[in-house]
């Protein structure tokens, strides 16, 4: 039997995924699960990728980087990021990105994040207190999305009265014109990321002629293994960590408060003991999962489930995928918070784990501590049907709620 060509092959595994749909995210995911039962890695022709979809196969590409697959670029179609060359450090590979490890990792290790608690609990309350006495709360702009934002700002030493500021630049990046065209949201991308560059600019030359001890000091004046950091990159990595930090985070808090206003007796079962917190947050991960990463063929071949593929094609890796596989976690799609321990995917796998780890898991658990002590209970406004966005992250919006204080 002739073995068939890789033509031959994308051609009856096509099924144009589309990364960019619109309907709900339970949408796309029924379209996952269809798709890990009936072809587990399909090729979509219309951007010129594979979709992988299983949990064995995703979290072996992500192990995978430096031997066979590389992160660049980081999506799915080709291109390059807003126009920009490689984004520092999630699309480098090799010495390069372990240099850059080298220097982040001790800036967000356990004991170091522990130390920034009541930072960033101060944080939580001080945008609670901005609504809590109005008994109602738009969960996103005024506490998902700014609260991981002022609270990298804290960290990294920058000014917090900018969080807004930040705020708006991240959410362009990420999201880009709400209902606006491709090129008015290439133009609006274009003048955050200059308008960005100058402000973090401003603040490296600072930190140069005036270091302190926080994040950013360390950053600009430790270098590369005692090699300087060039301005160019210095920027580029500085917007990529406050993408990041924003990112995940306030996903998750925005789904899972969506989720939480229908299901209180899953709010209540959050905090029934002292230890059912972290579990939970680790359920609401695992269900939430808002990256997805490509990795892309940089050996001669590589092994995908059945296929052999060569150097130069590209593989989705949606981590909600993987974090639905029902093989590891039955009835994927409920939250069960007493659910078996199975490490799920959603902050990747590999050289590319995401450096922020402890942070987002010490900002979620303060976000909900905090947010319980001082509203018990919660529903959703009336009329409030939440807006889902898909796209390289997913996310959520018009989560409107109302709720009664707890008295003091």
């Amino acid at each position: 039997m002739t073995e068939k060509t890789l033509d031959e092959v994308k051609a009856e595994r096509r099924h144009d995924y589309d990364v960019y749909p619109g309907g709900t995210i339970q949408q796309k995911l029924d379209e996952i699960a269809e798709l890990r039962e009936k072809c587990p890695v399909s090729f979509s022709e219309k951007g010129g990728f594979w979709v992988a979809t299983t949990y064995d196969d995703i979290s072996s590409i992500l192990r995978r980087n430096n031997r066979g697959f590389v992160s660049f670029p980081n999506i799915p179609d080709g291109k390059v990021a807003f126009g920009q060359k490689q984004q520092i450090p999630i699309e480098l590979d090799g010495d390069v990105h372990r240099k850059y490890r080298k220097l982040l990792d001790p800036l967000f290790s356990p004991a170091r994040v522990q130390e920034m608690e009541k930072q960033i609990r101060d944080v939580a309350n001080g945008l609670i207190d901005g609504f809590v006495a109005t008994g109602k709360c738009d969960v996103v702009p005024q506490f998902a999305f700014p609260f991981p934002g002022t609270v990298f700002l804290s960290i990294m030493g920058w000014p917090l009265e900018d969080a807004e500021r930040m705020n708006d630049w991240v959410n362009i990046f990420l999201h880009g014109v709400p209902g606006g065209t491709e090129e008015e949201t290439m133009q609006a991308r274009i003048k955050a990321s200059e308008e960005s560059r100058a402000y973090i600019q401003a603040i490296v030359d600072d930190r140069r002629a005036n270091p302190g001890d926080d994040i950013t000091s360390v950053i600009v004046n430790q270098g590369l293994e005692g090699e300087p950091i060039s301005d160019s990159d210095l920027s580029d990595l500085f917007v990529l960590l406050l993408m990041a930090g924003l990112d995940t985070v306030q996903s998750v808090i925005g789904q899972s408060i969506a989720y939480l206003a229908t299901h209180p007796e899953q709010w209540e079962a959050m905090f029934a003991t002292p230890d059912a917190l972290a579990p939970a947050i680790e359920e609401l991960l695992r269900w939430t999962s808002p990256a997805m990463p490509t990795r892309n063929v940089a050996a001669a071949s590589a092994q995908v489930a059945d296929l052999e593929l060569p150097e130069g094609e590209r593989v989705f890796c949606p981590l909600a995928a993987a974090n639905r596989d029902p093989k590891y976690y039955p009835d994927p799609d409920t939250v069960d918070f007493t659910r078996e321990s199975k490490p799920h995917l959603s902050f990747s796998l590999g050289a590319h784990r995401c450096v922020g780890v402890h942070l987002a898991r010490l900002e979620l658990r303060i976000a909900f501590e905090e947010l319980h002590r001082r509203i018990p209970s919660f529903r959703l406004q009336e009329g409030c049907t939440p807006k889902e966005h898909l796209g390289l992250t997913w996310a959520i919006e018009d989560v409107r709620i109302e709720f009664e204080p707890r008295s003091a």
